[in-house]
């Protein structure tokens, strides 16, 4: 059972990502948008693009 839904979670992951070249980051980051702060455990970014979620970016959530 376990495998099965590891297996259906990397399946998700690999499909959902559009970018040519994906990379996947562990840990929580920040990324300020449209005058919101969003954050996740999990990003998959574009390797050519680079990340533009930062771990600094969350101590903007601290202050609000």
């Amino acid at each position: 059972m376990n495998k099965l839904f590891l297996s259906l979670i990397i399946l998700l992951l690999v499909s959902a990502c559009s970018v040519k070249e994906p990379r996947v980051s562990f840990g929580k980051k920040c990324m300020e948008k449209d005058d919101k702060i969003v954050y996740s455990y999990v990003w998959i970014y574009d390797k050519n693009v680079g990340m533009t979620a930062t771990e600094t970016a969350c101590e903007l959530l601290k202050k609000n």
